[in-house]
């Protein structure tokens, strides 16, 4: 056991100004063998830290949870919110780290965990250790066009992340979940409550919904919203027909609530991004 903590590797990157508002960048990464009194606290900090554990075990406390983190696991921080992590005492961590930054990292985490805790395993075939030595060689090397390859690394690792939270690649829902996506696609317009959708899955409500956050990272609710705006879409840019009409055929109640859905999700009002979208001059 080590007396005093080892930073095996330590990496330090400054992108180029501005270059964080508009897309995402790695600031900081490592290697760090941990010695017991290991710890870290902090109020706030800039971007969001990720850690995966490679032997020994630690906490994280992040969101007012407390992690164990054990081989095989990493825990993802929300440095806009107190935070802290510590290794194991009896058996201290060594652990890949790294530290990203870009227009809205904490939505990053919000889309791929939720509600759930920050924290997934991983198993040993598609463990990230091989991406943070891709990771080292390029921070290393600092080339002309590192600003854009850590863009690539985030989006590389936020894919990683969701084909271990799911269990499985993406494509490759259950059947149940299959089913029920097929069957809502097909007639968007019908309400699809709590009880259609099971009598199509054969599961109960709550475990039909799981299947969703799972997979899906959203709730069938959330999920038919947005597939009903894009089946709108297509009709506004592809048809004549008048809203009232698009609206009931995408299983909007009325002309107005799929006009404040429209406007809330794409930022403009249908008729205004139809126009905008055919190239059309708003009339006088």
């Amino acid at each position: 056991m080590l007396e005093k903590t080892t930073f095996l590797e330590s990496l330090h990157y400054v992108p180029e100004p501005g270059w964080t508002r508009t897309a995402f960048s790695v600031l900081r990464a490592g290697k760090v063998a941990a010695a017991p009194d290991y710890r870290v606290a902090r109020a706030v900090h800039p971007g969001q830290d990720v850690i995966y554990c490679l032997s020994g075990g630690g906490t994280v406390e992040t969101l007012g949870q407390r992690l164990e983190v054990r081989p095989g696991q990493l825990a993802w921080i929300a440095n806009e919110a107190p935070h802290a992590h510590m290794a194991d005492p009896a058996d201290p961590w060594t652990v890949l780290w790294f530290r990203l930054d870009g227009p809205d990292p904490a939505a990053l985490r919000a889309k791929l965990f939720g509600d759930g805790p920050p924290r997934v395993a991983f198993a040993e075939s598609a463990n990230p250790a091989a991406w943070f030595d891709r990771l080292f060689v390029a921070m290393r090397g600092r080339d002309a066009r590192l600003d854009l390859r850590l863009n690539q690394f985030v989006a590389e690792f936020l894919t990683m992340v969701d084909h271990a939270l799911a269990g499985t690649a993406a494509q490759n829902v259950p059947a149940p979940l299959a089913a029920a996506l097929g069957a809502m696609r097909a007639d968007l317009g019908l309400p699809w409550s709590a009880s259609d959708l099971s009598a199509v899955t054969g599961l109960g409500h709550s475990q039909t919904r799981r299947l969703f956050r799972k997979h899906l990272r959203t709730g069938p609710r959330q999920w038919l919203i947005r597939e009903r705006l894009m089946h709108a879409q297509a009709l506004l840019v592809e048809s004549d027909a008048p809203l009232a009409e698009i609206a009931e055929q995408c299983g909007f109640c009325d002309v107005y609530h799929f006009g404040r859905e429209f406007k809330r999700s794409v930022g403009i009002a249908p008729a205004a991004w139809r126009r905008s979208e055919l190239g059309a001059r708003p009339k006088a």
